[in-house]
């Protein structure tokens, strides 16, 4: 009993060591807020810009809103991680009150916002195309619930700084990159450069643990299934059942 109990208090105080903010932690997340950040806008801009300068087709006043909101929180994103490579975390925490309202609010938006582009008819981009609208507005609504839950995991364990970075990061790499690569001209209509894109991103940060500390944090092992349950091959799957489409019709009624 006691070396089992000795056992397992090393093995904490390993892992605990092992996450232990290192010198260049900080600049790897700034880096990769400003990345993702990067990649979502310009893809979005590709099909969303055109649009918007030309006013053919009428876009719904949803997806603006959609736009402005979903930029606003790239832009704390990217703001807050900035605090805290300066050294501002006070400021930081101040935001973060703020950064969990914006997302309640992108959770309603991204909701409505699914449900209004399928009830167009929407069945997807380039790459991304489903057999009907239902199985669009299930990765929709799938990529929202992730991102809802990720940022309300993050805000729980925001007094454990390795567990809230992590889970703050995939909130956005896990939910929001897909849609937006997909989105680059150069990867538009390109299922596997689609893919690499996304998948790049949701493994930057396991593989950058691996490499400074030889182990991935468990926020990443959680988050990472619950982001691939959402990937449009599983949801493709997920939407083909007659039980979504029952729910789907509903919501597009």
């Amino acid at each position: 009993m006691n070396t089992t109990a000795l056992s397992s208090a090393t093995t904490k105080a390993r892992g605990s060591a092992a996450f232990k903010t290192l010198p260049g932690d900080h600049r790897f997340f700034s880096l990769m807020s400003i990345a993702a950040a990067i990649a979502i806008i310009a893809g979005f801009s590709n099909t969303y810009a055109p649009k918007l300068l030309t006013g053919a087709p009428a876009v719904p006043r949803i997806i603006h809103l959609h736009a402005v909101v979903f930029t606003t929180w790239l832009v704390v994103f990217v703001l807050q991680t900035t605090l805290v490579l300066r050294g501002r975390t006070d400021v930081h925490r101040r935001l973060g009150i703020a950064a969990v309202a914006l997302a309640t609010l992108m959770f309603i938006v991204g909701v409505s916002t699914a449900i209004a582009v399928a009830r167009l008819g929407d069945r997807g981009i380039p790459g991304v195309e489903f057999p009907d609208a239902a199985g669009f507005l299930l990765l929709n609504l799938g990529a929202t619930f992730v991102f809802t839950a990720l940022v309300a995991a993050g805000w729980y364990f925001r007094r454990s700084a390795q567990t809230h970075k992590r889970l703050m990061l995939m909130a956005t790499t896990g939910a929001l990159i897909g849609p937006g690569v997909s989105r680059l001209p150069f990867a538009s209509g390109n299922p596997p450069v689609i893919g690499i894109l996304a998948l790049a991103f949701l493994v930057a940060g396991p593989v950058y643990d691996l490499v400074t500390r030889r182990r991935v944090h468990q926020a990443y092992v959680w988050s990472g299934l619950l982001a691939m349950a959402t990937t449009p091959p599983v949801v493709a799957l997920l939407s083909r059942g007659a039980a979504w489409h029952s729910i789907a019709g509903w919501l597009m009624r």
